[in-house]
């Protein structure tokens, strides 16, 4: 038979998908799956650890990855915030270059940038785009303002506090999440192999009692590939 007359049907291979999912919301479900039907056959036993120990395993597992949720959900909202606040402090910068060039000269103006946290990048002068650069930037702005005499301006002193009140909480919020999450995912992980590593026993133990109903029996316990 030629590449060409191969069924496209006989190419999928249905055996070949693991009995364990991969995906953190199917690996949740079936591990209950597997805790209540394990608890069900008291008889099948692994001497290193019990169904209670995986009952305790699998509701952290679960709350671990409810919480990350729960925590990453809140990322895209500061981040749309930050954007946002970035934009008005790309546009609103300028500001302060307009009054350096109207003290001291366009020509002698550049001079002065650096002493408000403003950076060469590329060909234009402003605030530098990393964050926590930009962060630092806005704390050379506050003093280099009032030393300049820029205190009253309308995009004076008290424009840029406020500025730099947001941006720094802002910028605070984004940190702790990714904080959080990254902690929750290294949870969520370890988590995982553990779990996994419970179920390959328990398939091989329903393997080794049900040498002739095994199929059949994994699947009340919850393994049916088909869903994942």
């Amino acid at each position: 038979m030629t590449p060409t007359d191969v069924n496209p049907e006989e190419k999928k291979n249905p055996s070949k998908v693991s009995n364990i999912p991969d995906s953190d919301t199917d690996l949740k479900n079936v591990s209950k799956l597997v805790c209540t039907a394990w608890g069900l056959h008291p008889l099948l036993i692994l001497i290193w650890i019990t169904q209670p120990d995986f009952v305790i395993i699998v509701d952290n597992f679960d709350t671990t990855l409810t919480e990350r949720k729960s925590t990453g959900s809140t990322r895209p909202e500061v981040s749309h915030k930050l954007a946002e606040l970035d934009m008005t402090i790309n546009t609103d910068v300028e500001n302060i270059k307009i009054y350096l060039a109207e003290k001291y000269t366009k020509k002698n103006a550049p001079s002065y940038y650096a002493a408000f946290g403003i950076v060469k990048t590329g060909k234009v002068f402003k605030l530098p785009k990393d964050r926590d650069e930009r962060k630092d930037a806005l704390d050379l702005m506050l003093p280099a303002i009032t030393l300049h005499g820029f205190d009253s301006k309308p995009f004076g002193l008290a424009y840029w506090t406020n500025v730099k009140t947001q941006y720094d909480a802002l910028l605070a919020q984004a940190t702790s999440i990714d904080g959080t999450v990254s902690i929750k995912v290294g949870d969520k992980n370890v988590l995982k192999i553990q779990i996994k590593k419970v179920l390959n026993a328990i398939i091989n133990l329903i393997k080794a009692n049900y040498p002739d109903t095994y199929k059949s029996e994994l699947r009340n316990w919850g393994f049916q590939k088909e869903k994942y």
